[in-house]
């Protein structure tokens, strides 16, 4: 009703793509069992109007009930982590390599289904059907309860069922592999080919993908070969040039040697969508009372503002961790009040809102100095929570920008500021361990991987392990000391930096003034 003639019209483009896609089988009636019909999945469409003005629908089946019968690892489909799409973005600047993005419309319906799975159609979707081809849904319509039903059976995967991810990252796995990619043992969505003796690498989150090689007719040869593979039925979305939208940032790689990361969109959508209380601005993100919890009377969230309160963190969470890491302390401390938010909690987000909106078009810029030397900076600010807990930071530089940030609650109370700068490492090392192993995987020449610290008592510990150990931190756990493990495997080498020199205190404690630019 809402949409009319448009909305009807969007609805039709969809039963008619699972039509000429051959995705469904129509069944009568009488060919399922009584247990196949009430396993049947509800076949849902959503409609949106897009900036343009045009209506946009999306069919999908309500795969809920298919979690009784799919163990979860069946279900679970991988795709490229954000670090991944970073580090493979700053390799392709620093080689000045062609990149294109490419979407393959209606991805999932390309894949043949693994298993038998009914569909429930009815309504006004019904009679679309019998407009589309009356001899083929006309024998099996049946009705229930006075409405008009069809049942058919999924020949393709469909969205909303739990395998249909899952299924499509397998062929498309499948056909890299085929056409002599190598997947990356630490990224099963990040796949590399050696092409005129030069790497191309492809980097892909379900059906949006990223291909980058020094040769931009290379590139050309690879989009024909998913023209022609996956693009038959309705040509792909391809974007070429230097800058490109993916994964909801903005990727500019104008600059020779760097690529600028923002979510100009993204920010103003949020601004737009924010309470007018939180309208303004600020010139940081967090007062120095971030930290700071009010137990003696504390003044709780109605229940519409928590709801805007949890929508708001989860969004600036996403945004942290890809084009905005200066928010990354003060939205890690909102995260962890997402169960009882209070209104000082609300003011807090609010404060992070206003700094967005005095800096909405702040990029991301990095790149890499071709040193081979992969820098991580880790810090941990000892006692500064409410239940003297400490807090560890850390962020990851390949020459300039943060392509990697985190800062974080730690889960234990440490007796003293060393016991909490090596807890801070323990949080840190398997992400620093990850990078190294991931790039090496890419082909990225790491000559050393340096971890910076600010405290030379701690680093005696992470060197030499519990043989440093004094009355003080005898009782340290032994997983601890796991650095040194990979200190003695020359994996990670550690030195001292001073702290004014240290990267990772932005990420500990909400900075101000000049420190925090």
């Amino acid at each position: 009703k809402i949409f009319k003639e448009d909305g009807v019209a969007a609805v039709k483009k969809e039963m008619l793509q699972l039509h000429d896609r051959r995705v469904i089988k129509a069944k009568k009636h009488s060919e399922l069992t009584r247990k196949q019909k009430s396993e049947a999945l509800e076949y849902l469409m959503f409609l949106k109007r897009k900036r343009c003005g045009t209506v946009k629908g999306r069919g999908c089946a309500d795969g809920r009930k298919q979690r009784a019968w799919t163990p979860p690892e069946d279900a679970t489909s991988p795709t490229a982590s954000t670090n991944a799409i970073l580090l493979t973005a700053v390799v392709d600047a620093v080689e000045d390599r062609e990149v294109a993005i490419i979407d393959v419309p209606g991805a999932f319906m390309q894949a043949d289904m693994d298993e038998v799975v009914h569909v429930r159609i009815t309504g006004k979707m019904v009679d679309l059907l019998l407009e589309i081809d009356l001899a083929t849904y006309e024998p099996c319509v049946t009705y229930e309860n006075g409405e008009k039903v069809i049942y058919v059976e999924l020949l393709k995967a469909l969205y909303g069922t739990l395998r249909a991810a899952r299924l499509f990252w397998e062929m498309l796995t499948a056909k890299l592999t085929e056409w002599g990619f190598t997947i990356n043992k630490y990224d099963p969505c990040v796949a590399n080919k050696v092409v005129n003796g030069s790497q191309m690498t492809v980097a892909w989150h379900v059906d949006d993908l990223k291909v980058s090689h020094k040769d931009s007719k290379v590139v050309d040869v690879f989009i024909e070969q998913m023209e022609s593979e996956f693009g038959r039925e309705t040509p792909l979305n391809k974007s070429r040039g230097k800058v490109h939208d993916f994964l909801g940032m903005t990727l500019d790689f104008s600059c020779s040697g760097q690529v600028s990361v923002t979510m100009q969109d993204y920010i103003q959508m949020m601004i737009n969508e924010c309470p007018k209380s939180m309208i303004g601005k600020s010139v940081n993100p967090a007062a120095q009372h971030l930290f700071k919890i009010n137990h003696k009377d504390p003044l709780p969230l109605g229940q519409e503002d928590k709801d805007v309160y949890v929508r708001m963190v989860m969004q600036l969470l996403y945004l942290s961790q890809r084009a905005r890491p200066d928010i990354r302390t003060a939205v890690s401390f909102l995260c962890g009040r997402l169960q009882a938010p209070d209104k000082d909690d609300y003011k807090k987000l609010g404060r992070v809102m206003k700094y967005l909106q005095a800096t909405p078009d702040l990029p991301l810029i990095l790149s890499a100095d071709r040193s081979g030397r992969v820098r991580w900076f880790v810090d941990s600010s000892f006692a500064v929570h409410m239940d003297m807990k400490g807090h560890t930071g850390g962020t990851l530089s390949l020459g300039r920008g943060s392509v990697y940030s985190t800062s974080g609650k730690q889960k234990l109370v440490t007796r003293s500021s060393t016991e909490c700068e090596v807890v801070g490492v323990h949080d840190v090392l398997p992400q620093i361990i990850w990078t190294r192993e991931f790039l090496l995987e890419q082909g990225f020449d790491i000559k050393e991987t340096i971890l910076y610290q600010d405290n030379m008592s701690s680093i005696l510990l992470e060197k030499n392990g519990k043989s440093s150990s004094s009355k003080r931190t005898r009782h340290m756990n032994i997983r601890y000391f796991f650095i040194k493990d990979r200190v003695d495997a020359e994996e990670v080498q550690i030195e001292h930096c001073p702290t004014e020199e240290m990267l990772a205190d932005f990420f500990t404690k909400p900075l101000q003034g000049k420190l925090f630019y």
